[in-house]
């Protein structure tokens, strides 16, 4: 009776047991798989998808490698030691069922220190760690590359007024060791435009760079429009000196393949400079002749400092120029006192200067001209003056703002006669007992020689005077201009654009003159200075 009763009950057991078992089998999971101490079956899951913090991910849908991240799950083990996970990096991870119950939730953190091989899941609420055996493969994928220092090149950060600022590479070839101690290559192309990085360089000097670690090739290229301007390879360098201006830089750094490094590559960091140089000033000379001309310049003025120029020279100078960079002609008039030091201060902002000039002693001849009574009263009379007044004074303060001239000037004639002490000598004509100053150069040479203008420039004059004849005034900017006299006939007309070398008369006689000769004057507005300077070294420019 008892036996029959057991055997009955165990009938229904068995039953029981088949019956749970088909339910499962149709539930989509194998018998066995209630008995196996395994957590995680690859074979329930559609995908695996990994996450990180700043949501990139990574999906996982091949068997083989689910079959491989299941494994590694499940050779976690719980630990008893105490772990803080705060400052390790935390990944989502989603285990995705061929039917919603199958799908999974779990944590994942990674040790920063990857040299610890160490990395975690909480499945369950519950905390364990993983073998390190599968830490090598793992730590490959695209989504833990943040892990990695060096995968990608180090940001560089410029020192400039205590500020650090960052800048990521613009572009870079790279190549870095991962955690199963392969080399993976990361490539960026150059994007349409860099970042918007502004430094300020106000001290001509190079900013300071810190790069670690530090490469072995450095190169450093300033462009302007495209083109490079200044490049170095050595960022310390003391003697750098640009002008004023915005710059778009250009760095290249390479490191080269070191087993010890664990990464190697090319990066290019991009970025502009603004440099603001204080103002300088320069003049041409501390000592000069009666009749010379001083060219002062001033560098590195912005667009919103005014260059202001005091001087005891009896001569308001006017400011030229464009960008960065000033001139200013003074000219030092015959009329000027020798052997007296004068004083020229010059201002930008916050910054000035003063030079002193002195005067040095020269002596001038004299000389007595004689000259046809009726050829003096037809060309020196109350017309001639009037004509003096109403075509040659309006054009003495013309200054052109464009600088025309280029190096050193010629002389006008070819072959022509010509002393250099011509230039300021007193001149009495007709021993008459006042004298007046020869304001040029008188170049003898024969009628109808070919007259060149000194250099380029614009022609203000081209016209018959009484005084001086066929007469042409050429302005060469900043006011700089040449005068030409007694021409036997004019081949250029007012307004007329002249290069050097031009031909625009030819010698002749005309006007208050006693043979054939060309006359020429150079002036800085109504102040005469020597032409002989020109021809030999042009405008003493800094």
């Amino acid at each position: 009776m008892n036996t029959n009763r057991f055997s009955v009950h165990s009938g229904y057991i068995g039953l029981l047991f088949l019956l749970v078992l088909t339910l499962f089998v149709i539930g989509g999971c194998n018998g066995l798989s209630l008995f196996s101490r395994h957590a995680f079956k690859s074979s329930l899951y559609e995908r695996i998808n990994i996450m990180d913090k700043g949501g990139n991910s990574y999906s996982i849908a091949d068997e083989n490698e689910m079959a491989f991240y299941a494994e590694a799950f499940n050779s976690a083990k719980t630990i008893d030691t105490e772990v803080s996970l705060d400052s390790m990096p935390e990944y989502r991870i989603t285990l995705e069922g061929k039917k919603e119950r199958n799908s999974k939730h779990i944590s994942l953190y990674v040790d920063s220190n990857l040299e610890k091989r160490s990395f975690f899941i909480i499945s369950d609420s519950t905390l364990k760690q993983i073998d390190e055996i599968y830490f090598g493969n793992i730590l490959v994928n695209p989504v833990f590359d943040s892990l990695y220092s060096y995968g990608t090149p180090p940001p560089m950060f410029i020192l400039s007024d205590s500020i650090n600022t960052p800048i990521d590479p613009y572009s870079y070839d790279w190549s870095y060791i991962k955690s199963d101690l392969k080399y993976y290559q990361r490539k960026r192309d150059q994007p349409e435009k860099h970042e918007g990085i502004n430094l300020l360089i106000t001290d001509s000097k190079l900013p300071a760079f810190d790069l670690t670690p530090e490469p072995d090739t450095v190169k450093l290229d300033f462009k302007k429009d495209d083109t490079v301007v200044f490049s170095t390879t050595d960022i310390q360098n003391d003697d750098f000196f640009l002008e004023d201006g915005f710059y778009q830089c250009s760095l290249e750094l390479i490191w080269p393949l070191n087993s010890n490094d664990g990464f190697y590559g090319k990066a290019i960091y991009k970025f502009d400079v603004q440099i603001d140089n204080p103002p300088e000033f320069e003049i041409s000379a501390d000592k000069i002749y009666p009749g010379e001309l001083l060219v002062i310049t001033a560098s590195n003025i912005n667009a919103d400092e005014n260059v202001v120029i005091e001087t005891d020279i009896n001569f308001k100078p006017n400011v030229f120029g464009e960008g960065s960079k000033k001139v200013i002609l003074l000219p030092i008039s015959y009329y000027h006192q020798e052997g007296k030091i004068y004083n020229i201060n010059i201002s930008a902002g916050d910054t000035s200067k003063t030079f002193k000039v002195e005067l040095l002693k020269k002596d001038f001849i004299t000389q007595y001209l004689t000259i046809d009574t009726k050829i003096a009263a037809e060309t020196r009379n109350d017309a001639s003056a009037q004509e003096v007044v109403d075509k040659i004074n309006p054009l003495r303060p013309v200054c052109d703002p464009e600088k025309y001239w280029e190096g050193a000037f010629i002389q006008p004639v070819e072959g022509g006669r010509v002393s250099p002490a011509d230039f300021g000598k007193r001149r009495h004509v007709n021993n008459a007992p006042t004298s007046y100053r020869h304001n040029g150069l008188d170049i003898g040479q024969d009628q109808g020689t070919p007259v060149k203008a000194v250099n380029h420039g614009r022609v203000l004059l081209a016209d018959y005077l009484i005084g001086t004849g066929n007469t042409v005034i050429i302005e060469h900017g900043y006011g700089l201009k040449s005068w030409y006299y007694h021409m036997v006939s004019l081949n250029t007309k007012e307004g007329d654009m002249v290069k050097k070398r031009d031909i625009i008369g030819l010698v002749g006689s005309t006007g208050f003159s006693t043979g054939p000769h060309l006359h020429l004057s150079i002036s800085v507005n109504d102040v005469y200075v020597n032409p002989m300077p020109f021809f030999e070294e042009g405008v003493p420019l800094q």
